[in-house]
């Protein structure tokens, strides 16, 4: 039996669990306790005096609590010691003992309730290296732009959030005004935490990039061109600007993947490749037994 500990979000010890990310080899910017406090309430599994941990986002409802993956959050791993069968089980039982319901992300397999999803990954070693992997159809639309320029500039978020909403904002709808709210006063709170990319066309804003940057990683936040953008490739520019702009560094350029093919395509074309994570779902017998009969009465 591990020493694993349920510890409510007021009773995280902060200079412990950020001694502990920044000591492992595998945190993200999604372990970071600025980033978690950002976008959600989050309790935390910690092994004995922070020798690992994992963040646990929750949501009260009515009744019950839920464990949940929060907006911007693409996945809660993980870190520190490493897993063995015995800690997954602990984990779980906790968890299962906490939760009516779970539905969210990390690097653990629980059984048969937790899927593979796709999670498309670029190590970035040189710009000649990197393009060779590019595809033909990409390469082309890079080379053929020769009007776009880009800058960074943090405090321009608020007009990448724009960008975004205009031309995703109704496929994502779990996005919405709040959590880009948050998003938008946390890379003003923490610009050193963020890459803001504006692609221009002849000095107009044509596409612009948010990535979050942790531990050598650039993390794919938010991206969308304009009407103009789109015919211009913008986009694509703006991804290889930023892969030139972090050759021999050792970074890894994360799009977060996608389950949609053609996006997933689309950054499979820059030589990107997948490092999955896992999806798990769950919730207990009464409470699947009451969803169940109020989506009957709901459509009836």
């Amino acid at each position: 039996m591990y020493d694993l500990r349920y510890i409510e979000n007021e009773n995280v010890d902060k200079p412990k669990w950020d001694a502990l990310v920044s000591s492992s080899d595998h945190s993200l910017i999604f372990n970071n306790y600025d980033y978690l406090n950002a976008f959600c309430v989050w309790d935390a599994l910690v092994l004995e005096d922070y020798a690992g941990a994992i963040p646990l986002p929750r949501m009260e409802k009515t009744g019950y609590l839920k464990l949940y993956q929060p907006p911007f959050i693409q996945k809660c791993n993980w870190i520190g010691t490493a897993l063995t069968p015995e800690l997954i089980a602990q984990i779980w039982n906790i968890i299962k003992s906490k939760f009516a319901h779970v539905h969210f992300n990390s690097n653990i397999i629980f059984g048969n309730i937790s899927s593979p999803r796709i999670n498309l990954i670029l190590p970035i070693s040189t710009l000649d290296k990197n393009q060779k992997k590019y595809s033909k159809s990409l390469r082309k639309n890079i080379i053929k732009v020769t009007s776009l320029n880009l800058i960074t500039d943090q405090s321009q978020v608020k007009i990448t959030a724009e960008l975004y909403k205009n031309a995703y904002g109704d496929l994502n709808r779990q996005l919405n005004n709040e959590a880009y709210a948050s998003l938008i006063l946390l890379v003003n709170k923490k610009p050193e935490m963020f890459l803001n990319c504006i692609v221009l066309n002849h000095d107009k804003t044509v596409a612009a990039l948010l990535f979050a940057k942790y531990n050598n990683r650039l993390h794919y936040i938010l991206g969308a061109p304009n009407e103009q953008g789109r015919k211009l490739n913008a986009l694509s520019f703006g991804i290889n600007h930023v892969i030139s702009m972090h050759q021999n560094q050792n970074y890894i350029l994360d799009f977060e993947g996608s389950m949609i093919p053609s996006v997933k395509d689309y950054y499979k074309s820059f030589g990107s490749f997948d490092e999955p994570f896992y999806e798990t779902n769950w919730c207990t017998p009464w409470l699947k037994l009451l969803l169940k009969t109020y989506k009957r009465l709901k459509r009836s």
